[in-house]
Formats: structure tokens, sequence, C-alpha cells
């Protein structure tokens, strides 16, 4: 997470490198240089970068050990970029990496909507002194924020699959292949779509066109279409990992998790709660019959 947020730092040049960078690929500067998808992808990409390079030392023990306060503060620092920045992209999912697919649509939505439960989650827990839960949630949080590295670089590998196999489409719109040609200095394929131009011979912007996903250097909508197509599906696959992962992980530490049942005890003990121990999201009521109490050490 901190290489991949380190590396795309340079994207905050919008109308430079993230331009350039992204002139090529479908559904990303065709829609994202101008309105509310321009403002909404900025303001995504300037609170998601932070928060994957602070992310970092919240999980670096020296930090959650000696220095609590930075650890505090950087935690709800971290969390408020990551609500932030699935709000924005919830402004800019329409046309998401993966093009204007419903797969795309959904993987992505239900991605927003875990990690901002999983983050309030994580936060409530704090709140409650129940740090067992609290870690649980903050790493389940972090691991689905992962989704995205892993499926990119899943995607390099899908890319050039779908290609040798062949017989995979995407729809564009003629004004999308239009600008992605001016973009970049060269003329329309006239030959390639003939139905993207009316009798006068003028453009039919909103008319849809078939694309092959190839790997094509020379036809530059099939190159783009070739990278996105595959998109919404290595999320999905991604999603089920990272989901599956942290749940492997988080059981495979229990004593971790034990110490840390032992802290919340301790915490909530000395702040006078009821069921010391139960708190953040143990029931009460769980509680009242079984109260828990750490075991001897």
């Amino acid at each position: 997470m901190l290489g991949f947020s380190l590396s795309r730092l340079p994207d905050l040049d919008y109308d430079g490198h993230f331009k350039e960078k992204f002139a090529l690929i479908p559904g990303y500067w065709y829609y994202f240089s101008q309105g509310h998808y321009r403002y909404g992808m900025l303001i995504h990409l300037a609170t998601v970068l932070p928060a994957g390079i602070l992310m970092v030392f919240q999980f670096t023990p020296i930090i959650r050990h000696k220095f609590l306060l930075f650890h505090r503060i950087n935690g709800y620092v971290v969390s408020l970029l990551t609500v932030i920045s699935n709000l924005a992209a919830f402004v800019i999912i329409r046309h998401p990496q993966g093009g204007n697919r419903v797969t795309s649509h959904a993987v992505e939505t239900l991605m927003g909507i875990i990690t901002t439960v999983g983050v309030v989650l994580a936060v409530y827990n704090a709140r409650r002194k129940q740090i067992d839960q609290h870690r649980a949630w903050m790493l389940r949080t972090m691991f689905y924020m992962g989704v995205t590295i892993t499926a990119r670089l899943i995607n390099l590998a899908a890319t050039p699959i779908i290609s040798r196999i062949g017989n995979y489409w995407s729809v564009w719109m003629c004004d999308e292949i239009s600008f992605l040609y001016t973009n970049v200095g060269l003329e329309f394929p006239r030959d390639g779509y003939p139905d993207c131009f009316l009798p006068d011979g003028s453009l039919d912007r909103w008319k849809r066109v078939a694309v092959s996903a190839q790997e094509n250097p020379e036809r530059l909508e099939q190159l783009g279409a070739g990278v996105v197509i595959t998109f919404g599906t290595m999320l999905w696959i991604c999603l089920f990992l990272h989901v599956i992962g942290v749940e492997v992980y988080l059981r495979m530490t229990p004593r971790e998790s034990e110490r840390l049942r032992r802290v919340s005890y301790e915490k909530q003990l000395e702040a006078g709660y009821r069921n010391p121990g139960s708190a953040g999201l143990v029931l009460d009521r769980w509680a009242d019959a079984d109260p828990w109490t750490p075991p001897s050490k």
C-alpha cells in the first residue's frame, strides 16, 4: 500500500502526469477532464493517496506502543481521509477503469461500502476501548482497500490473455473514439467504424460501436479496451481473495487477539464499564449472562 501510494503521487499533477498517463484509457480522461467527474477524481486522489501513506504508521509496532498519541491522531486522520475518498469515489463510479459496465459499478460500489463500514466500526470499537475488535476491523478495512492494487497486478496478465483468446468486445461511443485519437493528434479510423458517421459525413457522437479488445498499438481504442474489459472481473476475484485472506490471518493470530482482549478488559475496568472486556461489538446482553474475565496468565 505504501509503495503503491508513493508511486501514484505524481497523479496529483492532474493536467500533466495524470492526463498523459490515462489519456489512452477509455472512461478516464474523456470524462475526468471536466465537470463533477474531474473534481470527484481530484478529491479522491488527494485523500486516498495520503491515507495509503499514513496508514503504514498505524501498523508499525514501535509507534503503537511508544507513541500512542500519534497513533490515535494519525488513526483519526487516516479514517477521515478514507471516508472522504470513498464519498468522492461514489461521485465518479459511473465511469470507473472497468468502463461503463454494471459488473464494475457493482464491485466498486461494494468496496466503497465495506471499507466505509469497516473504518466506522474500527473507530467505534476504539472509542469503546474494545481494542481487539478495533484491530480486527482496521485490518479488514485495509485489506479491502488493497483490492485495487492486487487487481491491477493481475490485470497485467489478464489483458494479453484475452487478447490472444480473441472475441472479447467493449462498447464505446463514437465520441470517445474521436476524443482518444484527437487527443494524440491522429485521425479517426473511419475504415474500422463506418457506422460512426452520418450520411453527410459528420460524426454521430452518441452512436455506440463494438470495439475488439486487442493488444494492437496501431488501434488505440482496441488497446484501451483490452485494459478495461477485464478490470471489473479482476476486482471481483481479488475482493474474494482479500475477504477470505484477512479472516484467515485473524484466525492465525489468536495470541494477539487475546492479548488485546486483556488490554480492553483493563482499560474498560479502569473506565468503570459495567461489563469490562465486553464493549464495542460484543453484545452486552451476552456479557450479562456470562461476563468475560481475562484468563489467568
